[in-house]
């Protein structure tokens, strides 16, 4: 979410729609005087994923821009709760760092970290899966402008769900659901998602 020079302006305001409206359109919206872009295919990668995964959301932002954001992402409520799987820096123990620990159920053994930027997860790599920038809003010595033409060859998340798929489907393979309660919680203790991530990370590697 960036600001934009008054030559842009214009052109924002015209393609731009409130979060509640044009879910399907060109995905601008303005909030508040700022522009947020989603990445393209970003609503068709949630609803697949949740079908695989809980998704969780977590921001260097702080808790006002969480909610704006989970609001756009999910405005009925489908994948985020309650607003209990999201996370700001607001929540962070170290402000400039993100770690699993603040989240509540996911664990190092269970979870799949998608983000764009591999420092902030200084305790937690080995879950990270990182994704290219989206670069919509490019920083420029003028001041933000805008890359109109990124949509045409951004297809990240869609090749991403596809890595996302095959772990998935590897790790219950690897890991079958038992139906004892006793084993289940056997279970949670014996899985790891890490050696799969692993051996996938060349095939992502190859996306950026």
């Amino acid at each position: 979410m960036q600001e934009v020079p008054t030559e842009e302006q214009q052109y924002l305001n015209l393609r731009s729609s409130s979060p509640t409206e044009n879910l399907d359109g060109d995905n601008l919206y303005n909030l508040g005087n700022k522009y947020t872009k989603l990445r393209p295919h970003t609503r068709e990668f949630l609803q697949k994923a949740s079908g695989m995964f809980e998704l969780f959301v977590y921001t260097m932002g702080g808790r006002d821009y969480a909610r704006d954001m989970v609001k756009l992402l999910d405005p009925e409520g489908v994948y985020f709760k309650n607003n209990v799987n999201v996370a700001s820096k607001d929540d962070s123990t170290d402000r400039k760092r993100k770690n699993l620990d603040v989240l509540a159920g996911p664990n190092e053994r269970n979870t799949i970290i998608i983000d764009d930027t591999d420092y902030v997860w200084e305790k937690n790599r080995k879950n990270l899966i990182q994704i290219p920038k989206y670069k919509y809003f490019t920083d420029a010595k003028l001041g933000c402008k805008l890359n109109k033409d990124v949509d045409e060859e951004d297809d990240a998340l869609m090749s991403f769900l596809d890595v996302l798929q095959d772990v998935h489907r590897t790790f219950f393979e690897l890991y079958p659901v038992p139906k004892d309660g006793v084993a289940l919680r056997e279970y949670a203790k014996s899985v790891d998602v890490t050696p799969i991530l692993e051996s996938r990370k060349s095939a992502v590697n190859c996306l950026k």
